[in-house]
């Protein structure tokens, strides 16, 4: 999952956790679960969308260890807590990227599947009032899957005792590899969809063909928002949506077939 389905997501989380907490004595445990309906590409540049029911989890040992969502966006994962302070933040993790199938649409028409990605990561953040600044570095582990910088700055406020808003912009870069693992067509690929092209196949036309090796740089620009609802002191109603950008390199592939992209979903939050 890319960042612009999970963040918005994660945002609201941690209102319900503290919610859920709030009189009680510090534990071991602390989980916020859910269930949420994404409407979302089928992939980065795809045309077509689909909806989808995504799981949300969060789990925690001691306010240190922790197992869900990335917090830097790239998927699932687990990591540890280095620093955790009212303003500062610093974690490290280990986080997929799920696998990418040529049926997710007819711009990956002779591409085959591409496997999921590991990452190595780490995230700082830092809060002042109603600000967070973040930063996340994510390296692959494979040899495929490159090495992703982003920024992100959000703003987060509560009204009265029960609703929760926030906006986010952020931007990620990629390396050549990692802009390759999602954008990069082969010499292998190439001469599949050419072959294609020659027989036809109207899913690619003319110059989808060719070999694509992009350069690194600026990979996407995004911007979301999201709305909680707090139904009791642990259980969170949601509404978040985002909006993407992919930079030059990536909207110059001939696997994108659409530069914006949109993600926008409903769900519900429990804090145990």
């Amino acid at each position: 999952m890319q960042r612009s389905i999970i963040f918005p997501a994660v945002l609201l989380l941690a209102p319900a956790i503290a919610t859920a907490q709030q009189g009680n004595q510090p534990k071991n445990w602390s989980s916020s679960i859910g269930i949420g309906t994404v409407a979302m590409p089928t992939y980065t540049g795809s045309n077509r969308y689909r909806v989808r029911p995504v799981p949300l989890l969060q789990l925690e040992f001691k306010e240190r260890v922790y197992v869900g969502s990335s917090t830097g966006g790239v998927g699932g994962g687990m990591g540890v807590y280095l620093i955790r302070g009212s303003s500062l933040t610093w974690s490290t993790e280990l986080s997929t990227a799920g696998k990418r199938r040529e049926s997710f649409g007819d711009g990956l028409a002779g591409m085959g599947t591409r496997n999921a990605g590991t990452f190595v990561g780490n995230n700082i953040s830092y809060r002042a009032g109603m600000f967070t600044a973040a930063a996340n570095v994510a390296i692959g582990l494979g040899k495929d899957e490159g090495s992703t910088g982003s920024v992100v700055l959000d703003s987060k406020h509560v009204f009265g005792r029960r609703w929760i808003a926030s906006v986010s912009s952020g931007a990620t870069f990629a390396d050549k590899d990692n802009m390759a693992f999602d954008f990069g067509i082969s010499s292998r690929q190439a001469g599949r969809r050419q072959a294609l092209i020659a027989a036809g196949d109207s899913r690619l036309s003319a110059g989808d063909g060719s070999i694509y090796s992009p350069k690194g740089g600026l990979k996407q620009a995004q911007v979301g928002t999201s709305l909680g609802f707090l139904i009791t002191n642990r259980a969170t109603a949601m509404a978040f949506g985002s909006g993407t950008r992919l930079g030059r390199e990536a909207a110059a592939s001939p696997l994108t077939r659409k530069r914006n992209g949109v993600t926008a979903g409903l769900g519900i939050v429990y804090g145990i």
